[in-house]
């Protein structure tokens, strides 16, 4: 297949990794690659930058594409996406306009699920308040609380909620409550859980941490209901998806001391806009959709998406998402 001025745009490399990747270079001797640091944020601003490329690489779902892009994105032949996610494109439309979408391995779950940890503890101990105050005061005498005899709920309990129900009960006589819809109490008990009803998992636990995959039924599963079944001063974590839990209600919960503190890597609005209210609250730990971007993780990605642009300029077999695209070439 052709490759004379190929264009190739790789989206949202805010970390700047994409060229530090082996294929990079590879792709590079062969294609007229763009990297674009800044967030595209509008459907003009899509449109303006992207006009003139055959493809274009995906950090996740940082940027997302309708119909409304494609029709005017002639050039575009293939999407490259990093992982398996496909909620921030159309696929049908894709499909029907002959651009071809192309995957790589999903995430394991793993740096999530050391987010998750890092942030319950980091809550816990007061980490990030005692590390300000040391650059303010001598020596902060500012007192934490331990992991050890908490109760930890685990609501949804895919491979990140089943590996952080383990992990918490790795520390001393902890009890692990979980929930989620089809679970079962074998499988709860295969980590050292307690298969609970989600009244008690709310009711009994010193730290909720929130698993489940975010869709039309659970938006909103914890709102100002839930929050008042809470115990007072619970800790609740969020590394799944922002809009699972109520932004409003968990708000009025940290404003009236129902939450004593929440860490967040997920929101209804991504970036979180400055003057947003949790930016106030000094026992709300935020983070940036951290959870799966490691070094490690990320560059993985990139080196996987960019082969398997390198494989579409070959004319090999591709990993599609929509596999019953009719593929368009640059010959």
């Amino acid at each position: 297949m052709a490759s004379n001025n190929f264009k190739v745009a790789i989206l949202d490399d805010f970390e700047k990794l994409a060229d530090t990747v082996p294929a990079y270079e590879k792709l590079k001797a062969r294609a007229d690659l763009t990297i674009l640091r800044k967030r595209l944020d509008s459907s003009e601003s899509i449109v303006a930058a992207l006009r003139a490329f055959d493809v274009l690489l995906l950090m996740r779902e940082r940027t997302f594409f309708s119909d409304k892009e494609y029709a005017q994105l002639p050039n575009l032949k293939l999407i490259s996406q990093t992982g398996r996610t496909s909620k921030h494109l159309d696929l049908a439309n894709a499909t029907r306009r002959g651009i071809a979408v192309t995957g790589t391995a999903a995430d394991n779950g793993v740096s999530t699920t050391e987010l998750t940890v890092a942030l319950i503890l980091a809550l816990l101990r007061k980490i990030p308040q005692v590390n300000l105050r040391m650059r303010e005061e001598a020596w902060p005498a500012l007192a934490g609380n331990t992991l050890e005899g908490k109760t930890i709920g685990v609501f949804g309990f895919g491979r990140i909620g089943k590996e952080v129900a383990r992990i918490m009960k790795a520390f001393p006589d902890t009890r692990v409550l979980a929930y989620s819809r089809t679970l079962t109490p074998e499988r709860a008990r295969d980590v050292g859980a307690e298969c609970v009803p989600m009244e008690t998992l709310l009711r009994e636990s010193d730290i909720l941490t929130v698993h489940i995959n975010s869709n039309a039924q659970t938006r909103g599963s914890i709102g100002e209901k839930e929050f008042a079944i809470m115990k007072r001063g619970a800790l609740l974590v969020n590394t799944a998806r922002g809009p699972i839990v109520s932004e409003a209600a968990m708000i009025k919960a940290l404003e009236r001391g129902q939450l004593g503190g929440v860490g967040l890597d997920v929101y209804d609005v991504e970036p979180l806009p400055m003057d947003h209210p949790l930016r106030r609250f000094d026992n709300a730990i935020l983070m940036s959709h951290r959870g799966y971007a490691t070094v490690e993780v990320m560059s993985e990605r990139y080196e996987q998406a960019i082969n398997n642009i390198l494989d579409y300029l070959d004319a090999k077999p591709l990993n599609l998402l929509n596999p019953e695209v009719h593929i368009r070439t640059n010959a």
